[in-house]
């Protein structure tokens, strides 16, 4: 499996600003759930934000998600400290 942030380096600037939109908003409410119920939020989001649904770093991405706790946090914070940042 590829990092789906490695993917999403090689476009456009908006778009990349975008798929970690999408990221954060479909890893809040996917945390531990199937990869297919993940990797279908996640392409509404990215269709809702006008992007590619269809591009391969979305079942990477939903991978990820998939395999967090359901009530962890979905970004490591400051420092990797697993904390929200201020």
């Amino acid at each position: 499996m590829t990092s789906w942030r490695d993917q999403v380096e090689s476009l456009p600037v908006e778009i990349r600003i975008k798929a970690h939109l999408v990221y954060e908003l479909a890893s809040d409410r996917m945390s531990g759930q199937p990869v297919d119920a993940t990797a279908g939020a996640l392409r509404a989001v990215a269709k809702a934000e006008g992007i590619d649904s269809e591009h391969p770093w979305i079942d990477d991405a939903a991978i990820e998600i998939s395999q967090r706790p359901k009530d962890g946090p979905s970004w490591p914070g400051p420092a990797g400290t697993g904390l929200p940042s201020a």
